[in-house]
């Protein structure tokens, strides 16, 4: 009675403003929003990233909270259209400002967050965020930078409903400093963050591409059906491949050019790598992507 009491003022409250946000359930347990494969702009207004509800019987466990406190009001009213249960926790996959922006809308209800450490560390709530720079101030209202209320620094198990969700920590810097995956053992489903990415390039952007291979060569060891990315379509087992492959290719021609004593200009140059070139994002990432590694890579020789 309390939830739904709560309910029915906070679906009151909404924001006029509401993202076109589609629902896609993609297991009996899992139904995630899919954003779409580009930048943050006007257009999209933050709707670029991919947020998912796991239903634990109890109540809702939100991966990734979005990109806006809009954003969340918005996801938050289609599920509760299709089930209305209490939202029980929030997790922050990484630090990367389109995947826990929404953190607002949830705490004003009291609901827990959960993130690693690296929020404390690379997460300034003081600077204007890339959404508020980039998408429209009509998207962007009534969101206040909200960092997680808990924090996890270490592999953990936690009980929701009927669901054991399984914390796990890369070993190394990733796609960022320090990437958290979800596993539901039960639901066999790993909610990977923006390790995966499927129909845009990643980006490499303050990431390690030895430890990203690593990670990804690490989460192919899962026992999952159902993989989610923080973006992209694709959630079946192969979920994983393209990321893979893009980054595998990469490392592979940046290690030759090295080898043949190319600078930096020239391997970017060098490495276009024409089998991804249909990719979204792939014109204005991938140039950065080879800067980024082959600065990592050239240690290897040192």
């Amino acid at each position: 009675m309390r939830f739904l009491l709560l309910l029915c003022i906070f679906v009151i409250g909404l924001s006029a403003y509401e993202l076109p946000l589609s629902p896609k359930q993609i297991t009996s347990e899992v139904t995630c929003f899919f954003g779409m494969p580009e930048a943050m702009n006007t257009t999209n207004n933050g709707n670029m990233v991919n947020t998912c509800y796991l239903d634990t019987a109890k109540g809702y466990v939100v991966i990734d909270s979005g990109s806006s406190y809009n954003y969340a009001a918005s996801a938050f009213k289609k599920m509760q259209a299709i089930k209305p249960l209490p939202v029980l926790l929030v997790v922050n996959t990484h630090v990367h400002d389109d995947h826990w922006l929404g953190n607002g809308f949830f705490t004003q209800m009291g609901v827990r967050v959960l993130g690693s450490e690296d929020f404390k560390v690379n997460a300034d709530t003081r600077e204007p965020t890339r959404m508020q720079t980039y998408i429209s101030p009509e998207a962007y209202a009534k969101t206040v930078p909200t960092l997680p209320s808990e924090i996890i620094t270490s592999d953990e198990n936690l009980s929701i409903g009927d669901q054991i969700l399984e914390f796990h920590f890369m070993k190394q810097r990733a796609h960022t400093a320090k990437d958290m995956v979800l596993f539901v053992p039960k639901a066999q489903v790993l909610f990977a963050g923006d390790l995966v990415f499927n129909d845009r390039v990643p980006s490499l952007k303050g990431g390690d591409i030895n430890g990203w291979i690593s990670a990804l060569d690490e989460l192919k060891g899962y026992s999952a059906k159902t993989i989610v990315g923080g973006h992209g379509y694709r959630t079946d087992k192969g979920a994983i491949d393209m990321t893979y492959a893009y980054l595998s290719e990469m490392r592979s021609e940046i290690r030759k050019a090295l080898d043949e004593g190319l600078g930096i200009e020239e391997t970017i140059d060098k490495v276009k790598m024409p089998a991804f070139q249909t990719l979204h994002m792939y014109d204005s990432m991938h140039r950065g992507n080879v800067e980024a590694a082959y600065r990592t890579l050239e240690w290897e020789q040192k």
